[in-house]
């Protein structure tokens, strides 16, 4: 690369080695297309990512050079990242054949695709990913395109019709989708794709990607996702994914929306006296009787020990104050049974009807009704739980924690 490089005139050196730098750091995407001189010629470059490390950075970069005749550019030139070339003549067949080759030396899943054909070339090693043949994965779009997850289709396929039909949606892609094995299995893979032509319209009429299969990093991420987004005892979401919603309505500038405030009333006396697997039960127990009384659309987390929380998208100040109605009616029927743990939750709500009021600062007025009605109730509470673990154990339930002394 040094030598390469001492053939790079100064003036240009400058501009060539920040363009590089924005595919290798991620920042412009996989994809890069320029022309600078080199020596006593013009070259075209096009290069691509085709691996980064942990940390985002490209690791393996391959590409092509091609020298072109001064008389086709313009007197200034500046680099083009991912966007239509500046070169209006086709490349030359022998520059794409040495691109497709370096692309496919990789072991990766190579395509190349013709639209206005409806034709897609499909590597062996594509065709390997998946476990099909020429025969059974004929090379034309519709080979890929009904292979596609159900759950995916709609978010993979119109965004590379809208790529092919117009430059304003871009040059390239990438994405992570699943399509269907000829084993019956689902493969995850990443696709990654550039528009290397277009006609006089904008149409493109090639393009070129990359298929990885990411079958075993996608499950681990899965599983690290489910992790981030929810609460393993609970099977609520998390306080992690709480923010995110939180982030996703501000965004969005959704309004009205209510937030609730729960926190449990009696739990320590349950963990001290019975153990902490009947604690667990309670908070379970809990969780349920909240998502029974919400919306499936309500974000309901658990923030951590006993305290919950929930958001309520769309949710006038009436509504919530329905929604806390049958929060308490449903507590109060499961302790109507007197073979339940009793369970009661100090629940706070408020709503913002318009932008003038954060969620954040929603929170705050949630978890201030909670103390409050949590202080009213939690004296006479506590009596009553203690009175039921007395009657159906041995055990002396000290209020003032005294066993610790």
């Amino acid at each position: 690369m040094k030598e390469f490089l001492s053939y790079c005139p100064l003036e240009g050196l400058a501009p060539y080695l920040e363009s590089v730098e924005k595919i290798l750091n991620g920042s412009q995407g996989p994809h890069l297309e320029l022309i600078y001189p080199l020596g006593k010629f013009m070259v075209r470059a096009q290069m691509m990512v085709l691996q980064r490390d942990v940390f985002g950075r490209g690791t393996i970069l391959v590409g092509t050079l091609t020298a072109i005749d001064r008389q086709e550019i313009e007197p200034v030139v500046m680099p083009v990242m991912n966007s239509r070339p500046l070169i209006s003549s086709p490349t030359p067949k022998a520059d794409a054949s040495r691109l497709l080759l370096a692309l496919n030396a990789a072991g990766d899943g190579l395509w190349d695709w013709d639209p206005n054909a409806g034709t897609i070339y499909y590597s062996p090693r594509y065709l390997e990913i998946l476990g099909y043949t020429n025969e059974t994965f004929p090379h034309v779009a519709e080979s890929w395109i009904k292979r596609i997850h159900p759950d995916d289709f709609d978010k993979i396929v119109p965004l590379q019709m809208e790529i092919v039909s117009s430059p304003e949606h871009g040059d390239s892609f990438e994405c992570t989708y699943r399509m269907l094995r000829a084993d019956g299995k689902w493969a995850w893979v990443l696709a990654r794709g550039y528009v290397t032509h277009r006609d006089a319209n904008g149409k493109a009429t090639r393009l070129v990607g990359l298929h990885t299969d990411v079958t075993a990093s996608q499950g681990d991420r899965a599983r690290l996702e489910d992790l981030v987004r929810n609460d393993a005892l609970t099977g609520l979401r998390s306080r992690a994914y709480y923010g995110m919603t939180v982030n996703r309505l501000e965004q969005q500038k959704v309004r009205p929306v209510s937030v609730l405030i729960c926190d449990m009333d009696g739990l320590k006396l349950i963990n001290d006296h019975l153990g902490h697997h009947e604690g667990s039960k309670m908070l379970c127990q809990a969780a349920l009787i909240l998502r029974d009384s919400l919306s499936a659309v309500d974000c309901i987390a658990r923030m951590g020990g006993d305290e919950f929380a929930a958001i309520l998208p769309e949710c006038s100040q009436s509504e919530l104050e329905s929604a806390i109605a049958r929060i308490k009616s449903s507590f109060e029927a499961h302790n109507t049974n007197s073979d339940n743990i009793p369970t009661r939750m100090a629940i706070g709500g408020a709503c913002a009807e318009d932008m003038n009021t954060s969620l954040d600062e929603l929170l705050v007025i949630s978890d201030r009704q909670m103390l409050c009605a949590k202080l009213e109730g939690r004296t006479t509470w506590r009596e009553h739980v203690k009175n039921w673990i007395e009657t159906r154990t041995d055990k002396i339930v000290q209020l003032e924690d005294c066993r610790y002394m």
